[in-house]
């Protein structure tokens, strides 16, 4: 058993929200559709998928004849707006896919850290402002080491706080046996992070795991709750998605959807994006 003692000393690496130019443009289809109604006083939308790291199909990648990822991200901020979405995390990201979220998508700033592929957390600029920002190191295939971002908002009407760590745990592949181990480590330094947060948390990104880190992080032990299932029915609940999100039990999460269609199967190599409602209120504090 790897020791976790130490891993989860966060390192304070203060890096601004990117600047934003450029026209804004998405899809015909994305701009054709109805928007979602706006979400009720109090409530806040917090989106996550996958974007399916810009490599996979550019040239030379295994899915070069799929469309390319910056285009592909104008397709996720068009269903940003169209979602009416607040905040939220995409896995799976790399520099021409960030540059493009920083042209397309203007009102939206986004944390980053330095690593080539990077899980981010974007929040709209008008609902919410940045407090502060940590890297926690986690680990990714065969243990190599990544760094995410812990990230604490305020939301501007309100002054309520929240904090948001995006993750992409490995996957066990023929290519890449043996990945359980990185995983269960994983989770203990999302346990940790959640634990020591003075702020409600959201954790959420690319599990790479079903009921089973569902089961994990809804425990007593860890204090997070799903809009899947409670830790009671996990086990026996429907097959639920890689792509999950895990909320301190104060946000309340509710109206989780799970939207898929031509545009997102153009967009990424997962099933679908995902949303939940939460609440951030006076009685959302720890």
């Amino acid at each position: 058993m790897i020791a976790v003692c130490g891993v989860v000393t966060a390192v304070l690496t203060f890096l601004f929200p990117r600047t934003a130019a450029g026209p804004i443009a998405g899809p015909a289809e994305a701009a054709r559709a109805v928007q979602a109604a706006p979400v009720e006083r109090g409530f806040q939308r917090f989106s996550w998928l996958n974007a399916w790291a810009d490599h996979h199909t550019a040239p030379g990648g295994a899915a070069a004849d799929r469309l390319d990822g910056v285009p592909r991200m104008r397709i996720v901020v068009s269903h940003l707006r169209r979602t009416r979405s607040d905040f939220g995390v995409l896995a799976e990201v790399e520099a021409p896919q960030r540059s493009a979220l920083a042209s397309f998508g203007r009102e939206f700033a986004v944390v980053a850290t330095p690593d080539a592929t990077d899980d981010v957390v974007f929040y709209r600029r008008s609902v919410f402002r940045l407090v502060s920002r940590e890297t926690v190191t986690m680990y990714y295939r065969d243990g190599a080491r990544v760094t995410a971002p812990v990230v604490v908002l305020e939301q501007r009407a309100s002054g309520q706080r929240v904090g948001i760590l995006p993750v992409h745990f490995p996957a066990t592949l023929p290519s890449a046996p043996g990945q359980r181990r990185w995983r269960d480590l994983d989770a203990r330094i999302v346990e940790a992070v959640v634990a020591r947060a003075e702020v409600p948390m959201i954790v959420a990104g690319d599990f790479n795991q079903r009921n089973d880190i569902l089961c994990d992080l809804t425990s007593p032990e860890t204090g997070l709750i799903s809009p899947l299932a409670s830790h009671q029915d996990c086990a026996t609940a429907a097959r639920a998605p890689i792509d999950q999100a895990f909320f301190s039990a104060p946000l309340r999460p509710d109206r989780y959807q799970a939207h898929s269609g031509p545009s997102v199967r153009r967009a990424t190599d997962h099933a679908a994006f995902y949303e939940a409602r939460v609440r951030l209120s006076p009685s959302s504090g720890r």
